[in-house]
């Protein structure tokens, strides 16, 4: 990797570097940079690791964008997605994030179980949700 992607990544939620310069090879196009991120992310899957930033700043991103006026909290993020959207996320993806609690209206997320879920998972599985969590973080950046 001996170039960089600059670009205005707005994606707040997401603090780890490699987490973010995984996102910004995808907004910049490049398959090279993000096939590196996809394997670096894979591999990184301990407690504020690469994919528990990704996976934390999803669930943060869409609790604030799925949120009801009026839901008790702690609840499960799915609880949260409206069935329209729900359905355009892999079905590996819905069991991952039916185990992401979002503990209050900030949206505090506890990503704990979802990692368990996802380290369970084969590799083709995890690859669809990265793929999924980074669309979902992507989706409002272009």
């Amino acid at each position: 990797m001996a170039h960089r992607h600059p670009s205005k990544l707005n994606a707040e939620y997401v603090t780890h570097p490699a987490a973010r310069r995984l996102l910004r090879a995808e907004l910049a196009n490049c398959a090279e940079c993000r096939a590196h991120g996809d394997s670096e992310a894979l591999a990184d899957l301990e407690p504020a690791g690469t994919f528990d930033s990704l996976l934390r700043g999803f669930a943060t991103h869409q609790a604030e964008k799925w949120r009801p006026p009026r839901h008790r909290y702690p609840t499960v993020l799915m609880e949260l997605a409206p069935p329209k959207e729900a359905r355009f996320l892999n079905i590996v993806t819905r069991n991952v994030v039916r185990r992401c609690v979002i503990r209050n209206r900030q949206g505090d997320p506890d990503t704990g179980d979802a990692l368990s879920e996802v380290s369970n998972l084969e590799e083709h599985q995890r690859a669809a949700v990265l793929d999924d969590i980074v669309d979902g973080l992507l989706e409002d950046e272009a």
